[in-house]
This record gives C-alpha cells, structure tokens and sequence, in this order.
C-alpha cells in the first residue's frame, strides 16, 4: 500500500483563531502597503516641490543682487557719486612738487 500524508488540520478553536487572525493581519499589510508607499511619494513631491520653489525665490534674490552690484558698479555712477563726495577725479591733477630734471 501506499504510504499517505497526514495534513494536521487544527481543531481547536484558539489554533484556528490564530490562523485566522494571522490571515487578516496578512491581508490587512498587503492592501495598506501601496496607500503607505503612495502617501510617501506624495510627501516627498511636495518637499520637493517647496525646495524647488525656494530654490527659484534664492536665484531670483541672488539675480537682483547682481543687478543692483552691476548698477553701482557702473562708471556713471562712480562719477556722479564722485561729484557728489566732491573728490575731484574729473578734474585737471595738480602737480604738487616737481620731480628730478629742471625747473621751467
């Protein structure tokens, strides 16, 4: 004859409890498992999304401060802002001792 294979089939009610339970814990983690990953994905969209944003508000800022650097840095400026100081760099130099050679 042959030989057959027991299959242990609980028959309490704890044991097919726990396998119920078991089962439903499975069940549960499979079905919640995408809502968690897509929830992540949506958290991580919208940092970056706000980096982004801050990114563009700091290259806007930097690009005004070159802007107005480039501005006063203009030789229109130096010269009204000379006049202004009253340094005299559009007028004539002065000499004020003569150096070496002759006197004439």
């Amino acid at each position: 004859m042959s030989d057959t294979k027991k299959i242990l089939v609980p028959t309490s009610n704890r044991s097919i409890f726990k396998i119920v339970l078991f089962v439903l814990i499975a069940l549960v983690l499979f079905c919640m498992t995408p809502l968690y990953l897509q929830n992540r994905l949506n958290n991580l969209y919208e940092t970056q999304h706000k980096l982004a944003e801050q990114v563009t508000f700091l290259q806007r800022e930097a690009m005004l401060l070159e802007l107005k650097i480039n501005q006063l840095s203009s030789l229109e400026n130096l010269s009204d802002f000379a006049e202004q100081a009253e340094l005299g760099l559009n007028t004539i130099p002065v000499k004020v001792k003569v150096q070496g050679g002759s006197n004439e």
